[in-house]
């Protein structure tokens, strides 16, 4: 497959693929299991991914998929998406479309996902820059909760439990499901530029703050009991607030979170044709896949 990626592009890609299923959801488990400790833990756990980025741009050429690993990465995606696009399903059925049956949603969901595979590559490239300014909007009206936050819910931090350690880091890596992304379109940068240092630094750093806000916000908000009561809590707190332009602020961003996730599943689809046509490279081994795929 004939195609180049920009830095831009290619953080782009990166973004929507680690944040497009998840956001609304991983802080849930990871509160409920951690505790106070929660947004530590996912502190450590960003930490942790801006070194792995690091690895991966240092001993990506190395990094070659063999006919039988494609197809276990293949079955990894499909079981991905199926589970989530189940999930999207059961978002929209719970807020905003009670009575639409299943199969309509589902099938708008990958019909769309396989027009815009159909075309050149370039439009499922640069398809997420028009959510770009939603996505900034999603944060800027999150922001109107803040007086109703209650800091003292971060506390008191007590790290003696290694179980709910174990568990509040394994789902603060959640959030950044699908970084082998970045060893599957690196290739694909163009040759003359590099990614070492600031952009990947830059990246991460954004990605943290996005998903770093959420996790604070969930947690003052909402008591531990509390939360483990609410599987979307950030649309939770958006329904509390009350604006004049629209009546439901949340049902406003789920429309928006679910154009967010279809275009995750147009790229992880997307991914799939990347994998199938990629041409055989000449490399050293391609033992960086157990320690991603782990």
């Amino acid at each position: 497959m004939n195609f180049s990626l920009s830095k831009g592009q290619f953080f782009l890609l990166l973004f929507f693929i680690e944040t497009g299923f998840i956001y609304i959801s991983f802080q849930t488990p990871l509160i409920s299991e951690s505790r106070n400790m929660a947004w530590v833990l996912f502190i450590v756990a960003a930490i942790w991914h801006y070194f792995l980025l690091i690895f991966f741009e240092r001993y990506y050429r190395y990094f070659y998929l063999n006919t039988f690993f494609q197809w276990v990465y293949k079955i990894y995606w499909f079981l991905m998406l199926a589970s989530f696009i189940a999930y999207m399903e059961f978002v929209l059925a719970s807020w905003v479309l009670p009575q639409t049956p299943e199969w309509i949603v589902i099938f708008f969901i990958v019909a769309l996902s396989l027009y815009a595979n159909l075309s050149r590559p370039e439009t499922v490239i640069n398809i997420g820059v028009m959510l770009i300014p939603l996505i900034f909007i999603f944060i800027i009206f999150l922001m109107l909760a803040v007086p109703d936050l209650t800091w003292t819910n971060l506390f008191p931090l007590d790290f003696t439990i290694k179980k709910e350690i174990i568990q509040g880091f394994i789902h603060s890596a959640f959030a950044f499901m699908g970084a082998e992304m970045f060893l599957i379109f690196r290739p694909f940068l163009q040759k003359e530029l590099t990614l070492k240092g600031k952009p990947i630094f830059i990246y991460q750093l954004v990605i943290f703050v996005f998903y770093l806000i959420s996790v604070l916000f969930s947690q003052m908000f909402f008591t531990i009991e509390e939360i483990k009561l609410v599987p979307e809590p950030i649309i939770y707190i958006l329904k509390s607030q009350e604006v004049t332009f629209v009546k439901r602020l949340d049902i406003f961003f789920v429309y928006i979170w679910l154009s967010w996730s279809i275009v995750t599943v147009m790229i992880v689809n997307f991914t799939f044709r990347v994998i199938h046509f990629v041409k055989e490279r000449n490399v050293l081994s391609y033992k960086l896949l157990f320690i991603m795929f782990c």
